[in-house]
């Protein structure tokens, strides 16, 4: 299923040649020609409404459909979208002035209470919008509407919100999607979409297309200017097979792909013409379950020898044959206020490892079977922790299951280890997934952890209105995680996107933004 759409377009283009007696066989109409962008998604999008998007490839479809209030820029920067200024006028409230320019699919100006009602839903717990604390806190959140502003006044302080504005689970769904919310996921109602692209079509574990809109012209002001032109026309295949897809763009069948296969990657190094841009786009580091009863639960000690026993090295040779980056915490050194002092983490020493984990009984471990790197890397772990004697069972799942089961408070694991995507920017998106409210409590915890101080001094850098007061908060956040032994950090999942000589995108530090594509950029 997942080669189908690639095997089709081929065979469409070689009966197309064959009519014509092969007169097309080299001159095959490209995107300067077209207007179109062919690409390809590693999975279906979960859904088309934002609010309960799930996944990278959902993401990246979000972009295309729905403007934020503010978008990503270099540097960590934030520029204007749908919102042309905004104010913090504390760590609790904050204000945007919605631009007077920008309209939904069906014509329908984008006003201050349009933005206002697509902000209520995300914040409404009732909708179960995963990404709700990630965007507004743990706190109750007020929407109001002043004019052509939007307020927004939190309980809890958060200094992230303007960067929770810029993802892509928090784009505005215009009055028609909110009416209609099966329509909404289905991605059937036309009207909802305050993005420049649309759905034309979307046939599921096949092919989705997505066409832009002749009326729009909400673009936001980059430092750096857009040039090109957007893609009229954006097909994207579904497929997993990265040597299927490097195929077709040395094909010229596809002019864009993702690559977390550094083999893929090394048979684009002699085409200078094709365009390659490298980003982290993910995190990867081990998590262990302590909710009570589990193997790890109140045993730092246990923690620490697995920490021991894993050689960062020897991980990120499996995992990206040593291209990536090893961590020093749960984000790049490229984050603001992440630890870089590896003296804090646990030194490899399998032999003292082996005194703890000899005879360690009922170890659960889930292994994620997403791409090649991260089963290969799940196959590492198990096999340094039962060479250290430790009785160990790992299951492994599809990407889907992964997630879904670790969010679960009452699953079978003891230990994973995450390819965490922080979508926001900010570290504290990060430290939340093993810091503060469980899961199953309304956060973002995963693994449970009891880390009082921990979670105080997260809170503290999240209320913290300048940089170095909220990087100090962070910085004691994580010097309690190793304390406690509570994550071992491995190393950065790299992402190669590759694309044709015509079509380029924008990179925002490791952000990829789908909504930038152009063609014929100069």
């Amino acid at each position: 299923m997942t080669h189908r759409t690639v095997r089709t377009l081929t065979a469409v283009t070689a009966a197309v040649c064959l009519a014509a007696a092969g007169a097309c066989a080299s001159a095959v109409a490209g995107p300067k020609e077209t207007g179109t962008v062919r690409t390809v998604l590693n999975a279906d999008p979960s859904s088309f409404d934002p609010t309960l998007a799930q996944g990278q490839q959902t993401f990246q479809v979000s972009s295309l459909l729905y403007d934020t209030m503010l978008r990503r820029e270099s540097d960590g920067k934030l520029i204007g979208g749908l919102a042309s200024s905004w104010t913090a006028e504390s760590a609790s409230a904050y204000t945007f002035t919605i631009r007077e320019d920008a309209t939904c699919a069906d014509g329908t100006p984008i006003t201050a209470e349009v933005v206002a009602g697509s902000l209520r839903k995300l914040a409404d717990p009732e909708v179960g919008s995963t990404w709700r604390n990630l965007v507004f806190g743990p706190g109750d959140v007020a929407v109001d509407v002043a004019g052509a502003t939007v307020r927004i006044t939190l309980s809890t302080p958060f200094t992230t919100l303007p960067q929770g504005m810029a993802i892509p689970q928090a784009g505005i769904v215009c009055p028609a999607g909110l009416a209609d919310p099966d329509g909404l996921a289905a991605g059937t109602v036309k009207g909802a979409f305050s993005g420049p692209y649309t759905v034309a079509d979307a046939q599921q574990g096949l092919s989705y297309t997505f066409e832009l809109r002749p009326d729009y012209a909400a673009w936001p002001a980059f430092a750096k200017p857009l040039t090109g032109d957007p893609p009229r026309r954006i097909e994207a295949g579904i497929s997993t097979d990265q040597s299927t897809v490097a195929n077709q763009i040395l094909a010229g069948d596809l002019d864009l792909g993702q690559f977390a296969d550094p083999d893929a990657v090394k048979r684009f190094t002699a085409q200078p013409d094709l365009h390659q841009y490298q980003v982290t786009n993910a995190t990867a580091y081990v998590v262990f379950n302590q909710r009570p009863g589990r193997v790890f639960a109140d045993r730092p000690e246990l923690r620490r020898a697995v920490a021991m026993a894993i050689d960062q090295r020897s991980f990120n040779a499996v995992f990206s044959k040593g291209i990536s980056k090893e961590l020093t915490s749960v984000v790049p050194e490229s984050f603001a206020c992440v630890n870089t002092d590896r003296s804090l983490l646990a030194p490899h020493d399998p032999d003292a490892a082996k005194e703890e984990l000899a005879g360690a009984e009922g170890i659960t471990m889930i292994g994620n079977t997403a791409n090649r790197q991260f089963s290969g890397g799940a196959d590492y772990i198990y096999q340094v922790l039962a060479d250290a004697g430790a009785q160990v069972t790992m299951n492994k799942v599809d990407n889907a299951t992964f997630w879904s089961t670790i969010a679960e408070g009452g699953a079978d694991w003891d230990l994973v280890f995450l390819g965490d995507l922080n979508s926001v920017g900010s570290i504290s998106a990060s430290l939340d997934r093993v810091i503060g409210p469980s899961v199953e409590d309304g956060g973002r915890n995963y693994s449970a952890s009891d880390n009082q101080e921990g979670a105080a001094a997260l809170a503290e850098g999240l209320a913290a209105t300048d940089e170095k007061s909220r990087c100090d908060a962070f910085q004691r956040a994580q010097r309690t995680l190793f304390e406690r032994s509570d994550i071992v950090p491995l190393a950065g999942s790299p992402l190669t996107y590759v694309s044709g000589p015509d079509v380029t995108v924008s990179v925002f530090d490791d952000y990829v933004d789908f909504a930038t594509l152009r063609i014929g950029a100069s």
